[in-house]
């Protein structure tokens, strides 16, 4: 590890990345989605006949050459992704294809490289890295873990408030029952389950925004020196 990394782990709906954004913009950290090239995995394989119903191909993922600069914006061989890649297809289909190794084992290999490219260019001072299992199996020695949660009930909440701008037709009770539903794949898969790490530092966001959320993380760093 060339670079100091923030894992900042936690289940569906809790606001990870608007957190780790924020953590990211106030330290001058490189900010990274682990769920984005899971939706990228889910649109390439998807654009190569997968629909979900079988193993995906490991060859096939071996193959890509994923980078996602700054901009938030991923390319496959320096060719920027124009897909929809949080369109409904796609989100489920990255639901399905984190279950499964080969494709959990190169999603972790390609969030090493990025990292591993950040701390050469030395543009960024750390990185912040958010998913399900950053701190546990990703980067289990990351100078810093984190792992927010909150109330199945709260997360639907946010989550329903969210959707029913785009989707008017929303319905709280479907969202808390996807809420649920996915917590339990998440928690119960067989490869890197959703949990925190021993030596992570849990936050119960239920009670708190987005923002008193960000300070009470960098107030954590603060104290523990390295990364403030």
């Amino acid at each position: 590890m060339t670079v100091p990394v923030i894992a900042l782990d936690g289940p569906a709906g809790v606001g990870k990345s608007t957190v780790a954004k924020g953590v990211a913009r106030r330290l001058g950290y490189y900010f990274l989605s682990s769920g984005l090239i899971y939706r990228v995995m889910a649109w390439y394989l998807s654009e190569r006949g997968w629909d979900g119903g079988s193993t995906p191909d490991g060859a096939q993922l071996d193959s890509m050459h994923l980078t996602i600069a700054a901009d938030q914006i991923p390319r496959l061989d320096g060719e920027p992704i124009r897909a929809d890649l949080h369109s409904d297809r796609i989100s489920a289909l990255a639901s399905v294809v984190s279950q499964h190794a080969p494709v959990r084992d190169r999603c972790n290999a390609i969030q090493r490289e990025i990292v591993s490219d950040i701390g050469r260019t030395g543009v960024f001072a750390g990185v912040v890295l958010e998913g399900r299992d950053i701190g546990t199996v990703v980067f289990p020695d990351a100078a810093h873990k984190f792992f927010v949660t909150a109330s199945d009930e709260v997360r639907a909440e946010r989550r329903y408030l969210e959707l029913r701008e785009m989707e008017p037709g929303t319905r709280r009770e479907e969202v808390l029952a996807s809420i649920r539903e996915r917590d339990r794949r998440d928690r119960t898969r067989d490869v890197a389950p959703l949990r925190a790490a021993e030596d992570a530092v849990t936050i119960d966001t239920s009670r708190l925004d987005a923002e008193q959320v960000i300070e009470a993380i960098l107030s954590k760093l603060k104290r523990g020196g390295d990364a403030a």
